[in-house]
């Protein structure tokens, strides 16, 4: 069960496509913020197919790879180009898919890829943040884009086993910051890998317990 993790683990990083958002993600900072009180604002976007509803801002919209893969080529950094085209392709080669998402007002991506079920544990779960170490160092070598962990969480309940990992990522010669979520979910004998890539922090906790699985 570990080595499918591992594998899995390449497979579901986004190498930034952000870059060019810089005075949206300003922009549109209070629009988000504004959607992470209480009462969440947002609504659900279904993925039939796998029979799991995501609850995400209202501002968000589902991206074809076409239209994502277009996002990426609008960087004109061919290493990022060429890293996504790997990474996509080498998911279809995996019998994987991804479904995207992004916010029309900052450009964050949301992306979500199902995989068979598997239950882990803590142990499990320090693995996954090794891998995802030696992810991001390899992805730091080929582009010089620097990773700084700011948390990483195991928790469960008698039905779900979540791990969460948050890291601030920056692009050379670019003063901006972006952030980057990742979760790991089993629950209702459905496991799933979700990145979230923002320009600013953001809470997104709330909206992960308003997903639906069916």
């Amino acid at each position: 069960m570990v080595k499918k993790i591992v594998i899995f683990i390449g497979l579901i990083f986004i190498v930034s496509s952000m870059t060019s958002c810089v005075e949206a993600v300003k922009e549109s900072q209070k629009i988000i913020k504004e959607s992470q009180k209480p009462e969440l604002i947002g609504k659900f976007f279904p993925i039939e197919s796998q029979g799991i509803k995501l609850f995400l801002p209202k501002e968000f919209k589902s991206l074809s790879k076409t239209d994502y893969l277009k996002l990426i080529e609008k960087s004109e950094d061919s290493t990022v180009i060429s890293f996504e085209n790997k990474r996509l392709r080498n998911l279809y080669l995996s019998g994987h898919d991804i479904y995207l998402f992004q916010h029309l007002e900052s450009g964050s991506i949301l992306s979500l890829i199902p995989t068979k079920y598997f239950k882990f544990n803590k142990a499990d779960a320090q693995m996954l943040l090794n891998q995802i170490k030696s992810n991001h160092d390899e992805i730091s070598h080929a582009t010089g884009l620097s990773f700084k962990k700011q948390e990483a969480r195991f928790f469960e309940t008698r039905e779900a086993q979540i791990f969460k990992a948050i890291y601030v990522l920056k692009m050379p010669e670019i003063e901006q910051e972006y952030f980057k979520q990742v979760y790991f979910v089993s629950f209702n004998k459905k496991s799933f890998a979700l990145s979230l890539e923002t320009g600013f922090p953001v809470d997104f906790d709330p909206f992960l317990e308003k997903i639906r699985i069916l």
